[in-house]
């Protein structure tokens, strides 16, 4: 009788085995600008991932980051040892697929290496709206030589497409975040208690920062115990300080550097309002569906953010966060307001954000998309 119900598993299992042993390995090169950097969680999320689902992921840089100040991954991963930096091999062809996580660092490989394997091209922001502003035929010689383009949002499919690429050619795949690190941890606004307000980003035009350290500023008088704190760096950090000095609320206003990733979880579970207020730069500089905004609205902090971009694929108005218009220190003024005031209201709307981010951004559904994606790039079986 043992021998009988020693088979049988061995009969219920050896399907399995063949189902598993049916994907087949894949052999990946990242193509990144600098690697590795402290924020771009995103493009880490998609390393780490493949190689969760088994295939062997190498990083190409063509700058080298800050070695020392690294997101734990890197380390766990042991990704430096997996990083070449400065100079593409002269063998690609060890590869199966070529990611370039940027459209404009893209190379033709073709003719370069005479690479026979696939080519992937993630279109993040920049690559896909203020570079192709500036150089508006710079795909065109791509939309051939490329297998695939993986915009982040419906919005840049749209460029694309309007470009001159084929349909065929582009699927949509959002940028994801690891749900399992944020626990839904809504807080309840006290308006005659600290009320903790926070924006991430680097320090650019698109990011819009200066418009909320406006509106902030607008409120104090109605809102004494309001703090805002804005963490990134980059080229604009200088003009900020200034005009919060000149607006005398260097108590209110806090300009923080770049944190690890779960240093910078702790801060947002003690925040009560998250804002990212993008603006479309001069140079038609655009945002994707930034991550930061999903990261809050998956701990529950009611957040703002501009009609901008993706943000509407993410947000809907007054249902799972506000939208407001770009460049509008006023209307931010008002959601602000409106959330403070009406704390009985955004429970509803912290609860459909974090079903809305669960549900379509959440880490291993998306990873499991972008293995099929890839997969299917290479006719592989994926059973």
């Amino acid at each position: 009788m043992k021998t009988m119900k020693f088979f049988s598993i061995i009969i219920l299992i050896f399907p399995i085995f063949i189902i598993i042993s049916a994907k087949q390995q894949m052999k990946i090169l990242m193509v990144v600008s600098t690697f590795p950097k402290i924020h771009d969680i995103c493009i880490l999320n998609q390393i780490t991932g493949l190689i969760d689902r088994g295939h062997d992921v190498h990083i190409f840089s063509f700058r080298r980051g800050d070695c020392e100040y690294v997101q734990k991954n890197v380390i766990e991963y042991d990704l430096l040892k997996k990083t070449i930096f400065g100079r593409l091999p002269r063998n690609l062809n060890d590869y199966d697929i070529i990611i370039f996580q940027l459209g404009h660092k893209l190379i033709d490989i073709r003719k370069t290496h005479n690479y026979k394997g696939k080519i992937v091209a993630c279109l993040r922001g920049y690559d896909i709206t203020g570079y192709l502003r500036e150089n508006p035929h710079a795909y065109d010689k791509y939309f051939e030589l490329c297998d695939l383009f993986l915009p982040v949002c419906e919005s840049f499919k749209r460029i694309l497409q309007k470009a001159g690429c084929d349909e065929r050619k582009i699927i949509v795949h959002h940028s994801s975040i690891d749900c399992s690190r944020f626990t839904f941890n809504p807080k309840k606004i006290n308006k005659n208690k600290i009320v903790n307000i926070i924006s991430s980003g680097r320090f650019i035009e698109k990011k819009g920062f200066v418009y909320v350290i406006y509106a902030v500023s607008y409120l104090l008088k109605k809102y004494p115990n309001m703090r805002y704190t804005i963490i990134g760096d980059g080229p604009l950090r200088n003009k900020y300080r200034k005009l919060i000095k000149r607006l005398g609320v260097r108590d209110i206003i806090t300009i923080k550097g770049w944190y690890k990733h779960e240093e910078y979880i702790n801060i947002l579970n003690n925040s009560h309002i998250f804002i990212l207020s993008s603006v479309t730069a001069k140079n038609n500089d655009q945002e994707g569906i930034p991550n930061v905004l999903k990261e809050a609205m998956a701990i529950g902090i009611p957040v703002i953010a501009t009609n901008h971009s993706g943000n509407q694929e993410l947000i809907a108005n007054k249902i799972s966060g506000f939208l407001v218009p770009e460049r509008n220190s006023q209307a931010i003024s008002r959601a602000i307001t409106f959330i403070i005031e009406n704390p009985q209201l955004i429970e509803e709307v912290q609860k459909k954000a974090v079903d809305r981010v669960h549900k379509e951004f959440e880490l291993e559904k998306c990873n499991n998309e972008l293995e099929t994606i890839l997969l299917n790039l290479l006719n592989f079986k994926n059973q």
